[in-house]
């Protein structure tokens, strides 16, 4: 059964109870270390990535502001430390790529979606520089979360097609992506 930490636990982590961070920190290292490792392509990169946030939860414990679950928590935390690390190291590009390669972008978009509307509402707004069955696509797969298989069915188009449309969203989106991973 895996550990899911409610208002009191975390409550129980700000007074400093360090049962309370290890029991958080044995659910949740494992998964942020394959998912840094995999964005990252290093695993002394993830290692480091995962050891940085668990230090920086503990010392800032006391002031720590989880509106959410804890475990989008901690994924976002990974992310921008992931994306604070490719950006130090002037791999920006990197980065996008790796999140549109492994549909992070979903995941951060749902995030933004939760936590940050007028940021969402920005980006739907830039979006409409794109061609309009482009930008159609890709509001269908990252916004309402539809499959490719889906998309093609509504659309009456082939899945190729579709997979194109996207292809072609992200690419002439990718200034827009890059301004909307930097704000996060």
């Amino acid at each position: 059964m895996q550990y899911s930490p409610g208002i009191s636990s975390l409550h129980r982590l700000k007074e400093g109870d360090f049962k309370v961070f290890e029991m958080i920190f044995n659910t949740y290292w494992e998964d942020l270390y394959v998912y840094a490792a995999k964005v990252m392509d290093s695993q002394a990169d993830a290692q480091d990535i995962v050891q940085d946030l668990f230090a920086s939860i503990w010392e800032r414990r006391e002031t720590l502001a989880v509106q959410t679950d804890i475990k989008y928590y901690l994924f976002a935390a990974a992310r921008k430390l992931i994306l604070r690390k490719f950006r130090d190291e002037g791999l920006k590009e990197k980065h996008l790529e790796k999140f549109v390669a492994y549909s992070e972008l979903r995941s951060v978009l749902s995030h933004i979606k939760v936590e940050d509307k007028d940021l969402l509402q920005h980006f739907h707004h830039d979006l409409q520089q794109l061609p309009e069955k482009e930008r159609q696509v890709f509001e269908m797969y990252h916004f309402q979360e539809l499959s490719i298989r889906e998309i093609a069915d509504r659309s009456g188009t082939a899945e190729q097609t579709v997979r194109n449309q996207l292809g072609n969203a992200y690419r002439k989106a990718r200034p827009l992506l890059h301004r909307l991973l930097m704000c996060l």
